[in-house]
């Protein structure tokens, strides 16, 4: 099946970027003079994408108003985003996905058309992207088995052997996706703070395999403050 949808988790408050996150949501922080999450939706789009849904909690309104600019984007609002993360996020948006294989990417990553062609061309139906390891705070590391499946993924380094880091962008099926959302209802109350990419890894170990795609040299960043925003423009090298 053509993927041909993504989802794009985009309802967190950004506290880390401050004062610059007041009227905005993190993904209307713009780099290089354009805000990250349209540079994204114009990278998909141009890849043959659709259809975006767009998670949203902080600030909607402003996601609403690009979706008049974009046809292609539709919106889900999660109304306990203040109190949740991006499971919950993305357990609102499954209605609005259905049984479409979709893309899944984060709102505050910049990237370059590789990233989703590499995706959208492989013939794995389930795929956590990586890179070698580039950023230098928060990072969220990987390990593959030696299948080249997904094993094990921790911000502590000394947890696991890595393979490189997290992208933030993913291909699910709606085989791989059923199983996550209906293994995230028996949890989501004790666990409300659940981030999208635990969930994908409790799933990909006790159900259904997640292939781990590594990607050498591809140019990316994932910009989480404004110390990351000033390392990005600087040393980043995406038009």
């Amino acid at each position: 099946m053509k993927t041909s949808t993504a989802v794009i988790l985009a309802a967190g408050r950004g506290t880390r970027f401050g004062d610059m996150t007041s009227d905005i949501p993190k993904g209307f922080i713009p780099f290089k003079g354009k805000a990250m999450v349209e540079r994204s939706i114009r990278i998909l789009i141009d890849q043959g994408i659709t259809r975006i849904i767009i998670g949203t909690g902080y600030h909607a309104e402003q996601y609403e108003a690009l979706a008049l600019r974009y046809p292609q984007i539709e919106t889900v609002f999660s109304p306990a985003f203040a109190q949740t993360n991006s499971m919950a996020t993305l357990q609102c948006c499954r209605h609005a996905i259905g049984q479409n294989p979709f893309l899944l990417l984060e709102s505050d990553i910049i990237y370059e058309p590789l990233a989703v062609r590499e995706l959208l061309d492989s013939p794995h139906p389930d795929i956590m992207l990586i890179s070698p390891v580039t950023k230098f705070q928060d990072q969220y590391y990987v390990e593959a088995d030696p299948k080249g499946n997904l094993r094990n993924c921790s911000t502590d380094k000394g947890a696991l052997t890595p393979d490189g880091e997290l992208v933030g962008i993913h291909k699910i099926s709606p085989t791989f996706f059923s199983a996550m959302t209906s293994e995230y209802e028996t949890v989501m109350e004790k666990e409300p703070s659940l981030g999208y990419e635990f969930q994908i890894l409790r799933t990909a170990t006790t159900k259904i395999p997640m292939h781990v795609l590594s990607i050498q040299g591809l140019k990316w960043y994932e910009i989480d403050d404004a110390s990351d925003l000033e390392y990005a423009e600087r040393h980043v090298d995406i038009i």
